[in-house]
């Protein structure tokens, strides 16, 4: 254990001594700082043309428009129903909604720099083993007297650590933005159940979305360091990852006909699916999607160790 602690130690030392590490965390800083201070100055300028109270007032007038429409669905106006309650319900009790400028809204909208977060730390993924190659310094790491499954370890688990440290820089640096620019201040944010208006859990919603995001962030980068340690490609296992990540859905759709499509894994890794209730395959369970992830990085893992532990590397 001490020997892969150390080799772990080693690997941060040596992610920390590129230039690359510090451009990819402030840029992470930077593109959460420019937005908030565009919100700010969106909602200064909002607030002074019209109060929320007013924005409400106007919703329940749009929406009491559309509902004379001869083509509404019932399902729609169920759902318009909802938002005028909802809407009075502000009204009455003078509650402004969590959109109207608060820390919570504004965590809310970083937490989609989570993208962001898994993008940097497949690149770190990809090119912590294919660099070695690259460099030749994969010959010299090898003549350590520690196996080849802890040197591999210790990279993967490098790996994991710095897209913690930088989900850890999201949530802190958007929180300290979201008090500076906002207060404190949380806003209410509210919805129907049972024919009630109740106040949403709007922490328990944001950290939940937090860790359905945890999904597509591990698999993304599981087969990004699958993809580098095979092919020892740092641009190819990066743009592969990429490719899959931005047009999985289309991918999905396509295969919606056929049912291998339930038993592949970028049908299941964007977990937050459950959350907004928007499933691209229908009849598909948590239980089940975390079940087809947990195969899928299995066999990612396998691959990676069987790969790099019998690959020549005296070439």
């Amino acid at each position: 254990m001490a020997k892969l602690l150390n080799l772990i130690q080693n690997e941060w030392m040596k992610l920390w001594h590129k230039k690359g590490t510090w451009a990819m965390v402030a840029l992470l800083i930077l593109f959460i700082i420019g937005p908030g201070i565009m919100m700010k100055y969106y909602e200064t300028k909002t607030t002074e043309d019209i109060k929320w109270q007013e924005s409400e007032q106007n919703a329940i007038n749009d929406y009491k428009e559309m509902m004379k429409g001869d083509d509404v669905s019932a399902e729609d106006k169920k759902h318009f129903e909802e938002q005028i309650a909802i809407s009075e319900y502000r009204l009455a009790n003078d509650v402004p909604s969590q959109e109207d400028g608060s820390v919570a809204s504004f965590m809310s909208f970083a937490g989609g720099m989570l993208t962001l977060v898994t993008l940097f730390t497949v690149i770190t993924a990809a090119s912590i083993v294919s660099s070695e190659f690259s460099t030749g310094t994969i010959k010299m790491l090898l003549t350590r007297p520690v196996s080849r499954a802890k040197i591999l370890t210790s990279k993967l688990l490098t790996t994991f650590i710095f897209g913690l440290f930088l989900i850890a820089v999201n949530v802190i640096v958007s929180a300290l933005v979201g008090l500076i620019l906002f207060g404190g201040t949380t806003g209410v944010e509210l919805e129907m159940v049972n024919g009630q208006v109740v106040e949403k859990a709007v922490w328990n919603d944001l950290a939940y979305h937090y860790l359905l995001s945890g999904g597509n962030f591990v698999m993304s980068v599981l087969f990004a360091f699958l993809v580098g340690s095979v092919f020892r490609s740092s641009s190819l296992a990066i743009g592969l990852t990429m490719f899959l990540s931005f047009t999985g859905g289309m991918i999905v759709m396509f295969l919606s006909r056929f049912k291998i499509v339930k038993y592949i894994w970028i049908t299941h890794s964007d977990l937050t699916q459950y959350e907004t209730g928007n499933f691209i395959v229908p009849d598909i369970t948590m239980p089940f999607s975390l079940t087809i992830l947990a195969i899928y990085a299995v066999v990612f893992l396998v691959i990676s160790y069987m790969s790099f532990m019998k690959r020549d590397v005296t070439a």
